[in-house]
């Protein structure tokens, strides 16, 4: 196949056709898209830029074998929060883990990174406000044994978009949970957090990603992709992006 034109920094893919059936033209197949976020989100805590304390603690943690039950990462949006969220699970139900890190091998490793793990469950806290949401979906289940892994892992995004009454019945199931089940909450506003919530949880504050830091990074995707761009530009984009 030849190689994928170049144009104007953009890479149109060539077009990939079927066999040609007798006396008709050929069928071009689309090509799946795969989002470059996805693509080059980080596989472990070596990956994720910046909050070097953050990733060191809960390596030692991990490696010493001293879990929490509930954790709250707080911080300003796009530093990394849901993504170590999702690596620390990975971590805590890996089946093969090496020095308080995933192998992105096993089958719970590969099942959390494409979010189809039955034992850990990603809550969009924003959709889940109401009081009866959460006793459905945690309250109600969270005396259930993993599937097969060694966690049942919540995690819940903004979580201080729920309401009072659902932190209220929910503060129960953080204080004794059972010995199967680990709580990562990420919210950008840790002060609409009700105090006993934040008591009861260890916490990481995440800091925002350095500047340089982040055009680093823009510049190597930019390698991998066979792209061009200038370095003002991918400047203004890492500026943009806090």
């Amino acid at each position: 196949m030849p190689p994928a034109p170049q144009v104007s920094g953009v890479i149109r893919p060539t077009p990939v056709f079927s066999k040609r059936a007798a006396g008709r033209p050929p069928v071009v197949l689309p090509l799946m898209y795969q989002n470059l976020a996805v693509k080059y989100r980080p596989k472990d805590l070596d990956e994720v830029l910046g909050q070097a304390p953050v990733k060191t603690t809960i390596e030692n943690a991990v490696r010493l074998g001293r879990i929490a039950h509930a954790y709250l990462l707080f911080g300003p949006r796009g530093c990394g929060k849901t993504t170590i969220a999702r690596i620390l699970a990975k971590t805590l139900n890996c089946h093969s883990p090496k020095d308080g890190k995933p192998c992105n091998k096993c089958a719970s490793c590969l099942e959390i990174a494409e979010s189809k793990s039955l034992d850990v469950l990603e809550i969009d806290a924003a959709s889940h406000t109401q009081v009866d949401k959460v006793r459905e979906v945690i309250i109600e289940n969270v005396g259930f044994a993993p599937s097969r892994d060694k966690y049942k892992i919540y995690i819940l995004d903004e979580v201080h978009m729920l309401s009072n009454s659902a932190f209220n019945a929910l503060l129960k199931t953080i204080e004794e949970p059972p010995a199967h089940v680990v709580f990562i909450m990420a919210t950008t506003e840790q002060s609409k957090v009700p105090v006993t919530i934040v008591s009861r949880c260890q916490g990481f504050r995440f800091r925002p990603i350095p500047e340089e830091e982040i055009v680093k990074r823009l510049t190597h995707v930019v390698s991998k992709e066979k792209l061009k761009a200038e370095p003002e530009a991918l400047r203004l984009i890492a500026r943009a992006s806090g």
